[in-house]
């Protein structure tokens, strides 16, 4: 790819990798760099991929000789890899990989959701629970109609004044649902509307109404209640998180005998 700053890291073409090799952004986490190159790896090196994944702390106590032979693989393959990340060499890796465990060590890496960053026990996840998202309003208004005692109803709006989502919400709860608001201003008429209200801190000005910050400060909150009801629904989405990424598994370029 062309250097791209916006992702991983930048890249460049080094002498006699005959790859481009990515250079590491400040700040940027190996181990983030490392699963969005991994799709891109030749399979000798995609083997050390998954060694650094599966226990970075180990990894960063082995010698180059030891991971590639636990790799089924050479020395320079590793020293190629190293290089795809943007590493000169073998030792700059381990020591990444080492900082990196120790800003770890105080998780319980064991108990993640399928190589998540959740836990059951962490504070404020395709999960097995049914949800739909109408941007029709009289659908919306049919399936808010519907709902009962147990469900929960969710609308969305920047400036909590938008007539469709208001009314929508006010009809789940009619019907005994538990409502909830998502919406910049606090005291509008979608936060009076709802029993529950979750506030974003978007600005928009006169030229930029409806963009994309409030739209991400929504998903923002949004993925933070997926992770609250994985927490608390812990082993059933542990099952629904493997099944579910089982069945799409064979659907990836290379997951069927890469």
């Amino acid at each position: 790819m062309a250097a791209n700053t916006g992702q991983s890291g930048a890249t460049d073409e080094r002498a006699g990798a005959g790859r481009p090799v990515t250079r590491p952004v400040a700040g940027a986490s190996v181990l983030v760099r490392l699963r969005g190159l991994r799709p891109n790896l030749a399979p000798s090196e995609r083997r050390v991929a998954e060694a650094v994944l599966a226990d970075p702390a180990g990894v960063a106590g082995q010698t180059i000789t030891s991971l590639a032979r636990a790799c089924l693989t050479s020395e320079t393959t590793v020293m190629r890899f190293c290089r795809q990340l943007g590493f000169p060499g073998y030792p700059e890796l381990r020591l990444a990989l080492a900082a990196e465990a120790a800003m770890q060590a105080g998780e319980d890496l064991g108990s993640r959701v399928a190589g998540s960053d959740i836990a059951p026990t962490d504070d404020l996840a395709r999960i097995g629970r049914a949800a739909f998202a109408w941007s029709d309003p009289h659908m919306a208004l049919s399936s808010a109609a519907l709902l009962e005692p147990g469900d929960v109803a969710v609308g969305i709006s920047h400036t909590g004044t938008t007539i469709d989502t208001v009314d929508a919400l006010a009809e789940a709860r009619r019907h005994g649902a538990t409502a909830v608001g998502i919406t910049n201003f606090p005291r509008s008429p979608l936060a009076q509307t709802a029993d529950l209200v979750l506030t974003t801190a978007a600005r928009e000005t006169t030229f930029r109404s409806g963009s994309m910050v409030s739209r991400l400060a929504q998903l923002t909150v949004v993925d933070c209640m997926f992770v609250g009801v994985a927490q608390r629904t812990y082993e059933a989405t542990l099952e629904a998180l493997a099944r579910t990424y089982e069945a799409v598994r064979s659907r990836r370029h290379g997951a069927r005998g890469g």
